[in-house]
């Protein structure tokens, strides 16, 4: 039996410890209705029963037994203990963003930030440059192929007209003509046939020395007998399978009539070879079609032989609608991503390349790939760092956490081993004194009794 005294009124009660489930019950004085505390003389670490929360708790009343009273208000304070420790299990249990994820966010947002806009800025200016300089290579590649093309044409032409304008050309004279058709051929030989055509459609004069043609029905006599200064064909050689052109220019007299019309058959296998010839990487490559969209160079020969009509081509057919030079991103026949760079001439040829994007922009996709990679890394190499930081923060606190729940069940000997020297150390140190205090405090209140 343990003795207590009401510190209010006095009155002096027989307690038997054995009846008090836990550490602690109350009682209520029933001289001065002050609810008395009683504790076991051992504390202990001591498994709580769950309340039935079935029966409401009751306040004692002047009507029960002294041992009623005390068992009933050890009841209803375990109950209240047991349900703020519930109440604390299910507090920590809602912690669902804490301080771990909320350091490691922290620390990603401060050493990231930087070196994303960095990143950003620096990889923004790096393809625009990269972009720029790829398409001002395929524009000077397309300027340089058209340009050998346009030359080759423009020469070709001077040179008949220059022979047009011979007096022994002029006089539409087979015996006259025939010598200075001959000497084209030799200084000019990719020149393979040259000839004149009369009015009326037929040949006057040729430098082979083959039989006299009808030409009235060809495209190029009939343009410059209607007014044309230039007409041309291109064509494919019925023997040498190779691409050639036909160029034709008016024959004047003195007062400017048209008296006939000067022609050259030509191979222009050289330049379809140079055009053809052209590659970059593995996708890269260029191609020429004439006026009409038909093939007259490709890296397909095929495409050639049958004059394949490429109207239809993404880089061919914007440009016949928007302009004569342009730069088109496009999914090329595989459905690749591709970028093509064309121009025409003067005369509706179009000279074209391109080149997948994989292969044009490699160096742009090989930078993003390595800044990726460097992002990433960071991102992982920063998320460690802040896990283990925020650990060695997080685990302290839990541990005291722990030791502040038990204490509050009356299991006043938990030991707290933090030797931490920083802000956590003393929290704990903090709560070393309080439980050094508190046990004082139960051994005092043991003597008095």
């Amino acid at each position: 039996m343990k003795e207590i005294i009401c510190d209010k009124c006095g009155k002096k009660y027989k307690v038997d410890e054995t009846k008090i489930k836990g550490n602690s019950a109350r009682l209520k004085c029933k001289g001065c209705d002050n609810v008395l505390t009683v504790i076991k003389d051992a504390p202990s670490a001591v498994k709580m029963p769950e309340p039935d929360v079935s029966i409401p708790p009751k306040e004692p009343d002047d009507d029960f037994s002294y041992e009623q009273t005390v068992t009933l208000a050890a009841a209803e304070g375990l109950e209240k203990k047991k349900g703020e420790a519930l109440r604390g299990a299910a507090a920590a249990m809602k912690v669902k963003f804490g301080l771990s994820p909320k350091i490691i966010i922290i620390m990603l947002l401060i050493s990231l930030m930087p070196l994303t806009l960095y990143w950003a800025f620096t990889f923004n200016e790096s393809s625009k440059v990269i972009r720029t300089d790829t398409e001002l290579l395929m524009a000077q590649t397309v300027q340089g192929l058209g340009g050998q093309v346009d030359e080759w044409i423009d020469k070709n032409i001077l040179i008949l007209r220059v022979a047009a304008r011979l007096n022994d050309i002029a006089t539409m004279d087979r015996v006259k003509q025939e010598p200075i058709l001959k000497a084209i051929n030799q200084e000019y030989p990719w020149m393979y046939l040259v000839f004149t055509v009369g009015v009326n459609g037929m040949n006057i004069a040729r430098n082979d020395d083959k039989p006299l043609t009808d030409y009235s029905d060809r495209n190029y006599y009939k343009d410059v007998m209607q007014g044309k200064d230039l007409s041309w064909q291109v064509l494919i050689g019925k023997t040498s399978k190779k691409p050639a052109v036909v160029l034709a220019v008016p024959i004047k007299t003195a007062d400017n009539s048209v008296t006939g019309v000067m022609a050259a058959a030509m191979n222009i296998d050289d330049i379809s070879k140079t055009v053809a010839a052209w590659k970059k990487g593995k996708t890269g490559f260029a191609f020429l079609v004439d006026e009409k969209g038909k093939v007259v160079s490709h890296q397909i020969p095929e495409y050639v032989v049958e004059q394949k009509d490429l109207n239809n081509h993404p880089l061919i057919s914007a440009i016949r609608k928007k302009g004569k030079e342009l730069s088109l991103s496009f999914k090329n026949d595989k459905g690749k991503p591709t970028y093509g760079y064309a121009k025409a001439n003067k005369f509706g040829w179009v000279t074209a390349i391109q080149q997948e994007d994989e292969e044009a922009f490699g160096q742009l996709i090989r930078n993003q790939i390595f800044a990726l990679s460097i992002f990433a890394f960071t991102v992982i190499i920063v998320s460690i760092i802040a896990w283990l930081s925020a650990r060695t923060v997080v685990k302290p606190i839990t541990q005291l956490t722990n030791a502040a729940e038990r204490m509050s069940m009356g299991e006043l000997d938990v030991k707290i081993d933090i030797k931490s020297k920083d802000e956590i150390g003393l929290l704990a140190q903090a709560l070393n004194r309080m439980q050094t205090s508190l046990n004082m405090a139960m051994e005092r209140m043991r003597r008095k009794k």
